[in-house]
């Protein structure tokens, strides 16, 4: 695909903004993708609404251009803020209009959650994974969860508000538990140190084992690099390392929900990466992919999510 000119943008940012009309004035929603530029004809350029700020990824030379377009739909959608980030990180965020916000609360699926529009990467919520945590609210009432590499603990605070028996919550990095455990407060929901765990969770998973736990559903979703563990570094998404560590903690009829962002790695691969790492029998509940908000013409580019539920065991078979 060609670069469109800047010339392009406001025509591109508009039809972008009335194919999601439906969420623009849904209290239940104010956090999602207004615009996905490798697929709505400018790449490089993604536009995210969080609540009262537009979130603009771009190269620099295109920010000018960019808030310009952007005029009639921070009119339309109430703006208060809009950032300009450089791809990938690389650089600092800075407003290009309005007073810079620390932290501000948006909504996704009836759920709070504080975000920082101003962060260099992440804001603190993945808005492509607002369908895995949809699933979660429907398919975590009376259930012991296990949400690994938890981050902000958004799946987590999903499954809790689902009617979840109870939510662990396992992460390294102390400023995400504590987002986490904000995140929980500001919908009311139970927020308990004891559940939020800050520990490496190779450890902490083989820990379990030994004790004996079980869960009815296990939340999985490493990050595309995993920090170094002794001599051994992984490369991120490592459930051939993972499902054999986290599967054996389901309880019969438990479920285990992955989620697969590498795109090198097709999903059916991926799906068959965990059945033949896990030493228990899983077969497939759900299958989704990010939303449409996030429109690509190959699904393998999607966010991609897998529920596995735990099978009976084969006659005769190991139940470990």
């Amino acid at each position: 695909m060609n670069q469109p000119a800047p010339s392009d943008l406001p025509a591109l940012l508009l039809a972008a903004a009335e194919r999601r009309a439906p969420w623009h004035d849904d209290p239940r929603q104010t956090a999602y993708r207004l615009f996905h530029g490798y697929s709505e004809g400018f790449p490089g350029l993604c536009v995210d609404r969080l609540g009262d700020a537009l979130v603009v990824t771009c190269r620099p030379e295109h920010e000018v251009a960019v808030a310009e377009a952007l005029e009639p739909l921070t009119a339309r959608l109430a703006t208060r803020l809009v950032v300009a980030k450089p791809p990938r990180g690389r650089g600092e965020a800075r407003a290009l209009r309005g007073d810079a916000l620390p932290v501000l609360d948006v909504v996704d699926n009836g759920l709070r959650f504080r975000v920082e529009p101003l962060a260099p990467r992440n804001e603190g919520l993945y808005l492509d994974a607002r369908p895995a945590r949809a699933w979660l609210l429907g398919h975590s009432r009376g259930r012991r969860v296990l949400n690994l590499f938890a981050y902000t603990g958004s799946l987590g605070a999903a499954a809790a508000a689902g009617g979840a028996r109870s939510v662990l919550q396992v992460e390294l990095q102390k400023r995400a538990l504590q987002r986490a455990k904000q995140n929980l407060v500001l919908n009311g929901l139970h927020a308990d140190d004891r559940d939020l765990i800050r520990e490496d969770l190779y450890k902490f998973l083989r820990r379990q084992a030994k004790r004996g736990a079980a869960f009815d559903g296990i939340v999985l979703d490493p990050p595309p690099l995993v920090p170094g563990r002794g001599a051994r570094r992984p490369t991120g998404q490592d459930f051939a390392t993972l499902a054999p560590l986290a599967a054996p903690l389901l309880s019969p009829g438990g479920w285990l929900l992955c989620l697969f962002h590498r795109r090198e790695r097709s999903w059916a691969d991926s799906e068959t990466e965990v059945h033949r790492a896990s030493p228990v029998p899983l077969e497939v509940l759900w299958r989704g992919t990010s939303g449409d908000d996030f429109p690509e013409h190959d699904v393998e580019s999607k966010l991609r999510f897998t529920a596995f539920a735990r099978a009976a065991a084969p006659p005769g078979a190991s139940t470990a």
